[in-house]
């Protein structure tokens, strides 16, 4: 099964989201999957095929990982693409990831490599994709994002840590998640053998 690590959205973040995307698909003529407001969030790790009796030891690495992070606000302010405007393939929102964020995907990185999962290339940009664009970019897009940044920063209140299940479908990916781990979720000490 396809799997990543996540930060989800609230409602309206994602209703917020999907106005300013729906904006941009109407004032660009060009081939692309637009993501479903639903399936808005902040990847901070994709894991691409894993075998689903994997999903206990990515369950402890989580929990192992979240218990470190205090949750944080992640601003969502400016509009990009990957690898570059002149060659989007990918279309998104995002914004400059705090330290903590940073701190996050770093931990989850080194805890993945007790698993052999391969260290990534790039750090992780904090952002939500919008698209992923197929063939050529409409040659108006550079104008557009900047005509359709959003007035107000976006804030998402990250506080949790998804492991997601994604499922191809002909209508596009479905996600399901897997285990949800709050950040600085602690476990209380046990003192029940205190002296």
């Amino acid at each position: 099964m396809r799997a990543f690590f996540c930060i989800p959205l609230e409602p309206d973040i994602a209703s917020s989201i999907g106005r300013i995307a729906r904006g941009i698909r109407d004032a660009t003529a060009m081939r692309a999957s637009w993501v479903r407001d639903e399936n808005y969030h902040v990847t901070l790790r994709f894991l691409g095929e894993i075998e689903p009796e994997l999903t206990l030891d990515l369950e402890r690495i989580a929990h192992k990982v979240a218990e470190r992070i205090e949750p944080f606000v992640l601003a969502l302010d400016r509009l990009g693409c990957f690898p570059s405007i002149k060659r989007a393939r990918v279309l998104w929102l995002g914004g400059d990831a705090s330290p903590v964020f940073h701190g996050l995907t770093a931990s989850l990185r080194h805890e993945l490599r007790s698993l052999a999962f391969p260290p990534e290339a790039k750090s992780t940009v904090a952002h939500v994709t919008l698209a992923r664009i197929k063939g050529k970019a409409d040659p108006r897009l550079p104008q557009v994002l900047e005509e359709s940044r959003p007035n107000d920063r976006l804030e998402v209140r990250a506080d949790r840590l998804v492991l997601m299940e994604s499922v191809l479908t002909p209508r596009g990916a479905v996600y399901s998640p897997l285990l949800t781990t709050r950040l600085a979720a602690r476990c209380p000490k046990d003192d029940s053998h205190a002296d």
